[in-house]
């Protein structure tokens, strides 16, 4: 696995829109100040063409946005690339990605999260070069950065490589009231972390995953290149991380069932599940029940209720990766290896 370089001091960050663009309110606030703070730091920024607006649910057509991704990936001038949000169809620049070419380029550092997976993934299963699954460059805008926001910003300067679980989450976004697009993480509700199999669990392998709507679309395709990546390290063994946006629970339970049966966790180590926004249970169906059902029977530990995904604070997952992933009573840490 090749790994890109962490921020120095006066590095270039490149900033694209291959989603969603920056819009309206709260998005351009928050943009806005995030700049500021980065700009603040020391950092130049070196923004898309096509980072403005969003027309038909996309910031340009896809072959651009495409195109300017691997214009700022591959600009020798460029030491991390940065995704300004996610979105919905981000899914429409994978023909348009020269991943051969991608595979030979100088590896760098690419951070994003949700609609985003379509690279954090692709990049270490095809690509052969690690991505960070983390906080889009909008969210580092609050005013007060969250603790979740430093210690992120602490990993991709390369001062931190561990992360412990948080105390408290967010279910209601506060930034879209108006006045208050600056504000931090309405983190009211107790994070808990469980194992499917009520215990303890400790297992590390190679993490992989993503956001489960956008992993499913890949299975069966010619983007599918996850069996030989699992057969490439198959001595490392697998931690899958896998949340949830716009799928309920049986629509997750649907996902898994399409990802198990195309070979996806072979040699699989252990799952961590992130918070999935739409968690209510349908009928007496729940979260547990979807990774009971999925992987209960392979005795492969499952840990759910996780700091990544839709509901903030967030760790920063680094894709590619060796982790070391421990969980004592409801409590977890993840470290990772750059191996």
């Amino acid at each position: 696995m090749r790994y890109g370089s962490f921020l120095n001091k006066q590095a270039t960050i490149s900033i694209v829109a291959p989603s969603f663009g920056v819009s309206g309110y709260p998005y351009q606030d928050r943009y806005e100040n995030a700049k500021k703070k980065f700009l603040n730091l020391g950092y130049k920024l070196n923004e898309s063409d096509y980072l403005y607006g969003i027309t038909k649910g996309k910031s340009a057509p896809a072959d651009i946005r495409a195109s300017e991704f691997m214009k700022h990936y591959l600009d020798t001038g460029s030491d991390f690339v940065f995704s300004v949000a996610g979105g919905e169809l981000m899914m429409e620049i994978l023909p348009y990605i020269d991943f051969e070419t991608l595979k030979y380029a100088k590896p760098k550092m690419f951070m994003g999260y949700s609609d985003n997976t379509n690279l954090t993934f692709t990049l270490p299963v095809i690509a052969d070069v690690a991505a960070i699954y983390g906080s889009n460059f909008s969210s580092f805008g609050m005013n007060n950065w969250d603790i979740s926001l430093q210690q992120s910003y602490d990993l991709i300067t390369g001062k931190r490589l561990s992360f412990e679980s948080y105390d408290k989450y967010e279910i209601e976004d506060l930034s879209k009231l108006e006045g208050n697009s600056l504000c931090g993480y309405n983190k009211t509700e107790d994070v808990i972390y469980k194992s499917i199999r009520n215990q303890d669990e400790h297992f590390q392998g190679r993490i992989i995953g993503g956001c489960l709507d956008i992993l499913q679309q890949f299975c069966g395709t010619c983007f599918d290149k996850v069996e030989q990546f699992l057969e490439k390290y198959k001595d490392d063994g697998f931690i899958w991380f896998m949340e949830a946006c716009d799928l309920n629970v049986f629509g997750q339970r649907r996902a898994i069932f399409q990802m198990k049966n195309c070979g996806w966790f072979k040699n699989c180590k252990g799952i961590i599940y992130g918070r999935a926004v739409n968690s209510d249970p349908i009928f007496d169906y729940q979260t547990i029940d979807v990774l009971k059902d999925s992987f209960l029977n392979d005795n492969i530990p499952v840990v759910y209720g996780c700091d990544f995904g839709h509901l903030p604070p967030s760790w920063a997952i680094i894709a590619g990766s060796i982790a070391h992933f421990d969980l004592n009573g409801n409590k977890a840490k993840i470290s990772y290896e750059l191996r």
